[in-house]
């Protein structure tokens, strides 16, 4: 490794984390953010360093005239501030990330209501505090040792939005986060366009609300069209 080569590494280094801080810093100054929060908005801003990096790497093209691509992807995860009345968006092949987002709120006194194909048994072993649960799933609901929690049909939309209506509707005026895991049930079970729909009437109910909305996704079952589409409506 040459002088120059570590002298610009370190340059550039020393350059994004200075970027990093400062964005941080004046993305939480705006509002009064609590930790939880905070993280929120932190593993958020993660998510968009590579799409910076591609962008960045095409400026330097245009003005040097070189070469730098590697037919790199940009990252289609969002950033959006966590707060009341947002929307956040969870890139990942599991739910492990947006359902410890969920009990890290609920353990800071917000309530919350929890759409998940994971049974009301295991969300309770990762939450380990009292919530609303509503378990996405086409078992017979009066089968098996579940039958005081809810269960939600995937192609039961309209019985999502009076839930969802009904919790917020209860809890007005209270700190609430809803986490909608199943997209990619709800998807398979329905079509695209009828999710986006339910998506985008969340995202209004809990702006109004001035909820939280916590929506983990998978872009690999995705068409390029349709990640665009629900990123860009949903952000």
């Amino acid at each position: 490794m040459s002088k120059e080569y570590a002298d610009g590494y370190l340059k550039g280094y020393e350059d994004g984390m200075r970027e990093a801080i400062d964005e941080l810093i004046g993305n939480t100054c705006r509002k009064s953010y609590n930790s939880t929060e905070i993280q929120l908005l932190a593993k958020n801003q993660k998510n968009g360093i590579s799409k910076k990096l591609v962008l960045r790497k095409k400026q330097i093209e245009r003005e040097l005239g070189v070469d730098l691509s590697e037919k790199e992807e940009i990252d289609a995860g969002p950033r959006t501030e966590a707060g009341p009345g947002k929307t956040v968006l969870l890139k990942g092949e599991n739910n492990r990330e947006a359902m410890e987002a969920f009990r890290d709120l609920l353990k800071e006194g917000w309530e919350g209501l929890c759409i998940s194909r994971t049974s009301p048994k295991d969300v309770r072993k990762v939450v380990g505090k009292e919530c609303t649960i509503v378990w996405l799933t086409k078992a017979d609901p009066m089968g098996g040792d579940q039958e005081r929690d809810e269960y939600l049909q995937p192609t039961e939309t309209a019985k999502m939005q009076s839930t969802i209506r009904n919790f917020l509707n209860k809890n007005k005026g209270r700190s609430t986060v809803i986490l909608l895991d199943g997209m990619t049930f709800i998807v398979t079970n329905t079509d695209f366009r009828s999710f986006l729909k339910i998506a985008q009437k969340l995202k209004d109910d809990v702006y109004q609300a001035q909820s939280l909305l916590l929506l983990p996704y998978e872009p690999k079952g995705m068409l390029e069209t349709e990640l665009n589409l629900f990123v860009n409506e949903m952000s």
